[in-house]
């Protein structure tokens, strides 16, 4: 009986643990990846717990480069999480602010998002478009804007929240080169099976 009993729990823990595996980006040839922890180290004071996966494209770091700041992040937080506006406002200011080292910079953020809709087709994944008016604190050293495509589900079996951020300081435009690259990203999205 003891035997059937601790199998029956390693089942358990088993079939959870693999429940809140997050789905992976993809990883294109030449690009670097980040796969970490959330909230980040410069970012402590986010309420939220999960991880987080970046990739960068070769160009991410070099002015004039069409994928200069272009690139996706996903978060897998634990419960069901980020669902207001004023939620990603505080992550993706925080996030941000904590990378400045410059206060003048952090406080001076402007994030205007669209109201959210339903991805057709989708099983309860929400859209939100974001224009965010910060600060490049790696190359220029400057004010930048940057355009944010924002997808955010909720896996009840997993009890994880998928946040997917697409950005780039190019507009958004389907036929756009750098926007078609990372759309594909766009693949993670849903729950694990």
């Amino acid at each position: 009986m003891r035997f059937a009993v601790a199998w029956f729990t390693i089942c358990i823990f088993a079939v959870s643990a693999f429940a809140a595996e997050p789905p992976r980006l993809s990883i294109p040839e030449g690009w670097r990846t980040e796969d970490t922890v959330y909230p980040p180290p410069w970012a402590k004071s986010l309420p939220w717990k999960g991880r987080l996966q970046l990739r960068f494209p070769p160009g991410f770091f070099k002015q004039g480069d069409d994928y200069f700041w272009s690139y996706p992040i996903f978060y897998w937080l634990e419960g069901d999480v980020l669902s207001s506006a004023e939620d990603l406002k505080t992550a993706l200011r925080t996030y941000d602010a904590g990378l400045y080292r410059n206060k003048d910079a952090a406080a001076a953020i402007k994030i205007e998002i669209t109201a959210e809709k339903k991805q057709p087709g989708s099983q309860g994944v929400l859209l939100r478009s974001v224009k965010f008016s910060g600060f490049d604190p790696f190359v220029t050293k400057k004010p930048q804007t940057t355009y944010l495509k924002v997808s955010r589900w909720y896996c009840e079996s997993a009890d994880r929240t998928g946040v997917l951020i697409l950005r780039s300081p190019r507009s958004f435009q389907k036929d756009d080169a750098v926007w078609k690259s990372l759309l594909v990203f766009r693949q993670v999205v849903g729950c694990p099976d």
